[in-house]
């Protein structure tokens, strides 16, 4: 029975929550179909419209957090931190509303008080979890308790991606009108961070969806769950067991007490990174002949996070082969490092940081490092030695019409090796020959590390399997990595994902010849498709077919594969296969002719 202090707090709460979501609606509503999506002055948006109703919500919402404030100083408990935040941010935004009526505060105020209203709705939406939260542990349903990580990660993509292409299909986010299948293509690359599309990015879409791409793509590669324990964390509250589990199974971490540091890691590392990046990429185009300077920030800000996250997707009609940034190394520089930077994984950032902590503080290391940096960090080095000379081989030598200097040609080699689970393209890479193109899927099919933002198999699971078959032939009895036993179980992982991620390409291309037979019949026309396929399963983005020539059925599946490639194939399967307990009962040995 819920005690009666516990009960007026709820009844304080629940207006909190009604009028943040009421805030959230308005702005919503706005930018989608309203002022925004019209285009009239800011003031007139500030003064007309629904913007009087989001005044009042957003002061209504303040009193409530007040008085919440107020009741739980007059029992002599203390307010907490999230509630602290809740009537900060309360006041300054009622303060913002109050000078913009009064016309005492300059028009760009207006946006000051959307941002503060969306933050004002995105604590409405934390309360509402921690109530499910809450009534979740009180009730313990038994179908709730039963979903898998790996169900709500899907689950939470699915979602995005649904109002995504809602958000994408109102008049305030397209310049022109684009058809469900082509806003779910883009929504679906967009979180499954691999930038394949079906319309041009620049031309398309207005600023609000711009702004949704980034969200999806920042959200994909990081993973709603992560970003939503860690404002929890931010606002003091705690995570259940359930919950650190959760994140422990998607990160494919061992150990519940990790969990809040490493998503902590996640969040500063990928924050500051991108923000340096951003900064570095805007004074690299300040100025520069051809590079829009209109919203420069928010261009810098959009390649940095789209690099960082492997995303691939860029505000370039040509991507970064248009010719204002094709010969730029610079610039391609700063973009290989952000890419890199993502695909080496956060598990190895939180262990550098770990180690880095306890030098400053005096405190001992251990002396060696994990297994996992260390075969991250020299497969990764292997990689693109053998990917960036076998590149530059194919490019040099086999006939094609790439027609580039050779300079030109290594440097390519490099950026297409780095960037195998990025997208990002400089040149045609249809203009390569045939060879080229198979070994770069053979590089998009390793793809990055896991923990990471990169695509692909991932390339430690595709080295253990190397070194599985060798000890095979070498007829040793355990892998030994590092001083150390690999165990068996992780090893069975690994060739069970390469097998059904093969299977699935393989299965993926022919039901795309069949599909396509115009695309099939044409030179090189299985090629193109199998390369297709690679990079949506991989969420690498590369093409050597325009997206957009694919029929509708065609774009449904390849989005498909872009999801199912982001969540992992054995992943998803263990949403439809239940894995059993290990019977102590073993049947007698036999063998079998394998030759």
């Amino acid at each position: 029975m819920t005690p009666p202090r516990e009960r007026q707090y709820r009844a304080l709460e629940y207006p909190e929550i009604i009028s943040g979501v009421l805030a959230l609606v308005v702005i919503g509503w706005e930018a989608c179909f309203s002022g925004l999506a019209t285009g009239p002055s800011e003031l007139q948006l500030f003064l007309q419209g629904t913007h009087p109703l989001l005044c009042a919500v957003v002061w209504f919402n303040t009193l409530t957090v007040l008085l919440h404030f107020i009741t739980k100083l007059v029992h002599r408990e203390s307010p907490g931190r999230f509630l602290w935040w809740q009537l900060f941010i309360g006041l300054a935004a009622s303060f913002v509303f109050f000078g913009g009526i009064r016309q005492t505060l300059p028009a760009i105020f207006f946006r000051i008080s959307i941002v503060l209203s969306f933050i004002i709705g995105i604590f409405s939406l934390v309360n509402i979890s921690s109530l499910l939260r809450a009534r979740g542990r009180q009730s313990r349903p038994r179908s709730r308790s039963e979903w898998s990580p790996a169900i709500l990660f899907f689950t939470w993509m699915m979602a995005f991606v649904l109002i995504s292409t809602m958000i994408l299909l109102t008049p305030g986010a397209t310049r022109v009108p684009i058809s469900f299948t082509e806003a779910f293509f883009t929504c679906a690359s967009a979180i499954s961070i691999t930038g394949l599309t079906c319309v041009d990015v620049a031309s398309t879409f207005t600023p609000l969806g711009k702004i949704v791409l980034l969200i999806d793509i920042q959200i994909g590669a990081l993973g709603v769950m992560t970003f939503s324990y860690f404002v929890l964390l931010m606002v003091g509250k705690q995570l259940a067991v359930r919950d650190r589990l959760a994140i422990s199974s998607l990160l494919d971490q061992r150990g519940v007490n990790i969990i809040p540091a490493l998503i902590k890691s996640v969040i500063y590392v990928t924050f500051s990174v991108e923000l340096i990046g951003a900064t570095l990429l805007y004074f690299l185009w300040l100025g520069a002949p051809g590079v829009p300077q209109e919203h420069l920030w928010f261009r810098s800000l959009f390649h940095a996070v789209s690099a960082f996250c492997n995303a691939g997707i860029s505000l370039f009609p040509q991507n970064m082969a248009e010719a204002c940034v094709a010969h730029d190394k610079a610039v391609q520089g700063i973009m290989m490092l952000l890419t890199l930077a993502g695909t080496l994984g956060f598990s190895v950032y939180l262990e550098a940081i770990t180690r880095i902590s306890n030098k400053v503080m005096g405190r001992r290391n251990p002396y060696r490092w994990s297994t996992h940096s260390w075969l991250v960090v020299r497969v990764t080095l292997i990689v693109m030695l053998v990917g960036s000379v076998g590149l530059a081989l194919l490019g040099a030598f086999e006939p094609s019409a790439h027609g580039q200097s050779p300079d030109f040609n290594m440097w390519e080699s490099v950026w297409n090796t780095i960037g195998r689970s990025a997208g990002f393209t400089i040149t045609n890479i249809s203009d390569y020959g045939q060879v080229y193109q198979l070994f770069l899927c053979l590089l998009m099919f390793v793809g990055g590390n896991p923990a990471g933002t990169g695509g692909g198999v991932f390339a430690p699971v595709v080295a253990l399997c190397v070194l599985e078959v060798l000890r095979v032939l070498r007829g040793q009895q355990d892998l030994n990595l590092h001083g150390r036993r690999i165990a068996r179980n992780t090893v069975e992982r690994a060739m069970a994902t390469v097998v059904l991620s093969t299977f699935l390409i393989f299965a993926g291309t022919m039901l795309l010849i069949l599909l396509e037979p115009g695309i099939a019949q044409s030179a090189n026309g299985t090629i193109k498709l199998l390369f297709l396929e690679i990079s949506a399963y991989t969420t690498t983005g590369y093409s050597i077919c325009n997206p957009g020539e694919l029929s509708d059925f065609s774009k449904f599946f390849i989005s498909a594969n872009m999801l199912f490639g982001r969540v992992g194939m054995f992943t998803f399967m263990l949403i439809f296969i239940k894995q059993k307990e290990p019977s102590p009962l073993r049947y007698p040995e036999t063998r079998l002719p394998l030759t």
